[in-house]
């Protein structure tokens, strides 16, 4: 008999199929534990849709390419070379337009509109690489409340069982 952690999930009609309980328990603990899980991030985003929560959907996108450029950041850093400025400019440029579009979520405000602005005007590195962690994690804050909704509704059993 298969011990508990490694008894897998059957489908429970919300892609949630394949995971072990271990794994449902890592993407419905807390909305950090979910953004990082390959797995938890893709159902998490098949929920929004489902429900069609636009502004979070958005939000959720807003915090991937955030995430994806502080990654190619740390990558160049970790191999020795610097991201080039102008690239990283050209990045935070686009999560500024991004984030200009996005009127649903209070946590991009006007504030971090600026944030962003003056990083751009500032041409620092340390700057630019500041805001894009701030604006993540303004999103992932802003992606917590709706994450309550997600936890219950990934733990619901199988609609398609009933």
């Amino acid at each position: 008999m298969q011990s508990l952690s490694t008894q897998v999930i059957g489908c429970i009609g919300k892609c949630t199929s394949g995971l072990n309980r271990e794994e449902l328990d890592q993407i419905t603990d807390n909305i950090n534990r979910t953004l990082v899980h390959p797995r938890g991030r893709e159902i998490f985003k098949r929920y929004l849709k489902k429900r069609e929560l636009t502004d979070n959907i958005e939000c959720l996108e807003l915090y991937e390419t955030c995430c994806e450029f502080l990654e190619e950041g740390k990558h160049q850093s970790q191999s020795k070379k610097e991201l080039p400025l102008e690239v990283l400019i050209d990045n935070v440029t686009r999560v500024r337009e991004m984030a200009e579009d996005l009127d649903g979520v209070p946590q991009i405000d006007m504030a971090i509109l600026q944030s962003l602005n003056e990083a751009l005007n500032s041409r620092s590195r340390v700057a630019l690489l500041g805001v894009l962690e701030n604006t993540r994690d303004r999103c992932r804050n802003h992606l917590r409340r709706v994450h309550e909704s997600f936890k219950t509704y990934a733990t619901e059993p199988c609609p398609l069982a009933k």
